[in-house]
């Protein structure tokens, strides 16, 4: 029986309207950037034809007469006769343009403005609560750790053998080259009268299908006690540190099960709370802030549960040894010396000194810890590794430890928003990081993340409130300003992927991003 979601074709086979889901080689390395694509053009086809035997085709993903339903698919809702109704995404949802003046939600649906409001006045409880994922809260229960229960090494041991648990941890890795779509967003089929009785008067008919992502408030709204007491397991973990505590993980444990869980269903929930619910300390920002970009990124890498885990918990501990240095050092507002440079560096030391003496630790986390400082041209530190001495997951690490400290501002430095944070990562592309790992960044963060302020066609400003996973340049809005730069009183939610009309009929599209302070526009005063 053909497996219909990974089924083998030789390249001479191939057709336009195929979704390539895996290759028989590496995705590192060839010249598609995204690992999983809807094959579309002719020359993406003739590459695949030059450079591959045979791949893998996810019908259910395809689209055309190349798409194949999987079984008993809930397709439509069938009406009076033989009547199909289906949303398209190539056309308006109506004749009328959906801008206009509208500015009210209607009363059975919570606003996207009313969540952030919410969620930013939402007073947590001390007790660790979690959600499931019908949204249910309960009591935690603070079990053991679900990572894998590992004998810890010591630092010297870590330093001794990092290069050889590189190659496994690398090895272990096998999600990355997996497509990083796991989620049928557009697909269109033609099926025969046989197999659509409901639709038997005809020969033939096409059926496209457009499902859309679950609305990114209704995640938020259920992940967000979980976040609280995220915040609130983090400054126990930097207090514990610095009352010379040994650290308890297992609140924590249960914490990023949740995470993972909500990741998994809308990565942009967790990423909004870490922007909504900051604190004043910038270590505590810091390392929610990472714990939860590293495990939004491993999941868009298609790594297992348990390394999505394993990164966030490294995400929250791999700078606990911060705690040690002196505050002089760490808040200082000009330019280290070298002296306190050095000592600064030994953060990593102090971190593994701390985990040396935590239970239930993996191995994997231990080296995360020990290497997201190391780079591949061997200027990193403390090690000096280069190259494949590095594991994937610690670049990883790494990477995402480097791009949430550029964006985020520090007593020493003002942040950098998103485009120049990813034009200075670039320029480390082949020297400090592998340039495919920047590409899977760039891929993952799309042109505009969440929260990042943009300019349409029509003049008015937006906030983007939710990536699309399939059509990241086509995602979903808040307005804020109108196209005379004046504020909505009720901002207005559009999704690009409907190709919704302006009033003078075109689509709406996105021209340019801007800076978060633009047009007088300050973060805090839409993040209420």
């Amino acid at each position: 029986m053909i497996d219909i979601k990974n089924e083998k074709v030789e390249v001479t086979k191939l057709a336009l309207g195929m979704y390539i889901a895996e290759l028989d080689r590496p995705w590192i390395g060839t010249s598609f950037m995204l690992q999983g694509f809807l094959l579309d053009t002719q020359s993406d086809l003739d590459t695949l034809v030059s450079i591959c035997d045979f791949v893998y085709v996810d019908r259910t993903k395809s689209i055309g007469n190349q798409f194949i339903a999987p079984k008993n698919p809930n397709i439509a809702i069938q009406r009076e006769g033989t009547t199909i109704k289906l949303k398209n995404p190539n056309h308006t949802l109506s004749n009328k343009p959906i801008y206009h003046n509208k500015t009210t939600q209607p009363a059975s649906h919570a606003s996207f403005l009313d969540v952030l409001k919410e969620v930013k006045n939402y007073q947590p409880q001390r007790n660790s609560i979690s959600t499931n994922q019908d949204s249910t809260v309960f009591n935690m229960r603070y079990g053991a750790s679900t990572a894998a229960q590992e004998a810890m090494p010591s630092a010297f041991d870590a330093a001794q053998n990092t290069q050889s648990m590189a190659r496994k941890i690398a090895d272990d890795v096998g999600g990355f080259i997996g497509g990083l779509f796991k989620r049928n967003k557009l697909k269109s089929s033609f099926g025969s009268a046989s197999t659509h009785p409901a639709d038997a008067t005809n020969d033939a008919y096409k059926i496209t299908i457009y499902e859309e992502d679950p609305p990114v408030e209704n995640e938020i709204i259920a992940i967000a006690p979980v976040y609280e007491q995220s915040q609130i397991a983090t400054r126990d973990i930097f207090q514990s540190v610095a009352n010379e505590q040994n650290l308890d993980l297992t609140a924590v444990s249960e914490i990023l099960d949740s995470m993972v869980e909500s990741i998994g269903r809308t990565p942009d929930a967790l990423l909004w709370l870490a922007k909504l619910k900051k604190t004043d300390d910038y270590a505590y920002n810091h390392a929610l802030n990472v714990s939860i970009t590293l495990m939004a990124f491993g999941n868009f890498l298609a790594l297992s549960k348990k390394q999505i885990k394993e990164l966030g918990l490294a995400g929250l501990l791999q700078d606990v040894g911060k705690v040690k240095i002196s505050a002089d050092i760490l808040l200082k507002e000009s330019k280290l010396t070298r002296e306190e440079y050095e000592h600064a560096k030994k953060h990593v030391d102090e971190s593994l000194k701390i985990l040396e003496f935590t239970p239930d630790i993996p191995n994997s986390v231990i080296f995360l810890v020990a290497q997201h400082h190391e780079r591949i041209d061997g200027t990193g530190y403390p090690y000096q590794l280069k190259g494949n001495q590095i594991g994937l997951v610690s670049q990883i690490a790494g990477l995402i430890d480097t791009y949430c400290a550029l964006t985020s501002h520090k007593s020493y430095a003002k942040g950098v928003f998103h485009q120049q944070a990813l034009d200075e990562i670039h320029t480390l592309s082949g020297k400090q990081f592998s340039s495919e790992l920047i590409d899977q960044l760039v891929q993952f963060m799309g042109m505009y993340p969440v929260s990042s302020l943009v300019e349409l066609n029509t003049g008015e400003v937006g906030v983007v409130i939710q990536q699309n996973q399939v059509r990241r340049l086509l995602p979903r809005l808040m307005l804020l300003l109108d196209s005379k730069k004046m504020r909505y009183d009720a901002p207005v939610t559009l999704n690009l992927l409907n190709n919704p009309s302006t009033p003078s009929g075109e689509p709406y599209r996105i021209i340019r991003s801007l800076a978060p302070d633009s047009y007088g526009l300050n973060p805090n005063d839409f993040y209420i």
